[in-house]
């Protein structure tokens, strides 16, 4: 079958021949459905780099599972769904940094009770900002440059000497460094308050 043959192929035929391995069947697939799905996403987040992440990881999924795809599938349905599912893992494991980091306020109400929210309130800034001052030196100057000073990638770039592609790196590795300690703290602010 020609390349251009398959751009007319249904989504239906497109799955038949992706459970067999065709990859020119996949690469059709993705033609047809990056750029929908990326607005889609990219509506919720707004954020080109982490929408084409969670791309990425939709469609190695779907190419990972490519021989357990129902035979009865509705593509389009299918991919919005794993889609709307890694946005939601996204966002429940960004949400708590990024919201804080943007303001540099806390909205810990939404995890504790309103009693002591101001006590609250400040120990969860504590320890964000301790969590903060324990990343490594030059990720932690390049991460306030950019949340507390609000400098652009360039403008960081610029002020230290490296590449605007290292500040993102850094940005990002720190990012994600928060957003794994974070919930874990959460929870131990939110039913033991006492512990330092």
């Amino acid at each position: 079958m020609q390349d251009n043959d398959y751009a007319i192929l249904s989504d239906g035929i497109l799955v038949d021949l992706i459970r067999q391995d065709d990859e020119k069947a996949f690469s059709v697939i993705y033609q047809r459905y990056s750029m929908p799905l990326y607005v889609h996403a990219n509506r919720f987040i707004r954020d080109r780099e982490e929408t084409k992440d969670i791309l990425q990881k939709v469609f190695v999924k779907i190419w990972s599972i490519r021989n357990k795809l129902p035979t009865d599938i509705k593509l389009s349905s299918y991919l919005y769904q794993i889609v709307k599912n890694e946005l939601i893992n996204y966002i429940s494991h960004s949400k708590v940094v990024d919201k804080y980091l943007e303001s540099m306020s806390s909205y810990a109400s939404t995890y504790i009770s309103d009693t002591d929210h101001v006590i609250r309130e400040k120990q969860l800034q504590d320890i964000i900002e301790r969590e903060i001052q324990n990343l490594p030196e030059k990720m932690r100057e390049i991460f306030q440059l950019s949340r507390k000073q609000y400098l652009s990638h360039k403008e960081i770039a610029e002020k230290l000497g490296i590449s605007e592609k290292t500040v993102k790196n850094q940005i990002s590795n720190a990012l994600n460094l928060l957003r794994h300690k974070l919930p874990l703290l959460l929870f131990i602010l939110a039913f033991f308050p006492d512990r330092p």
